[in-house]
């Protein structure tokens, strides 16, 4: 009896012994995977820090122009010059419509309504015309999915048309 005792003991020293080791694996493997872990993290922050900085810049440099062309253009309504027909199947942007003051306040009335990224999106379309998801959440500055919860508050209010991927304001008469 005591040469199994003896046995049960080298054998339960053993096991333990092989879990010792196991767990020693194992928090290794848990550290090593940590710093892995932190240094992605790490280099993910730098390329969105990276990226930022670079469209920080393409802004710096694109706004003058675009506001240089928001101005040339407002001189253009004022002027009431006409936009060239578009081809057939291009969609004209909703711009053209707004030179009608009735429409521009129907538009703005729908814009204090709404407010926020709504509000963007239909200044977005009035600007740039028919536009998809992607290019609405660069202009306007929101996530994708804002947009996307934005696109379905103007679908409900019935003012938005969606080609395909693509959307636009209805046409007010």
């Amino acid at each position: 009896m005591a040469q199994r005792l003896l046995e049960g003991q080298i054998e339960d020293e053993a096991v333990a012994d092989d879990r010792d080791v196991a767990l020693g694996e194992a928090t290794n493997e848990i550290r090593a995977l940590r710093r892995e872990l932190a240094e992605v993290n790490e280099r993910a922050f730098r390329e969105r820090r990276e990226s930022a900085r670079a469209i920080a810049e393409l802004r710096r440099q694109l706004t003058p122009l675009y506001r240089a062309l928001q101005g040339v253009f407002g001189e253009m309504d004022a002027a009431g010059v006409e936009s060239a027909p578009e081809p057939p199947g291009a969609s004209a942007p909703s711009s053209v419509a707004t030179r009608d003051p009735r429409v521009t306040a129907v538009w703005e009335s729908w814009k204090s309504r709404l407010g926020g990224a709504a509000a963007k999106i239909i200044d977005a379309l009035l600007l740039h015309g028919e536009m998809n998801t992607m290019q609405l959440s660069v202009v306007c500055q929101c996530r994708r999915q804002t947009v996307s919860d934005n696109i379905m508050r103007l679908n409900k209010a019935n003012l938005i048309d969606k080609n395909g991927g693509r959307f636009s304001l209805k046409k007010l008469a």
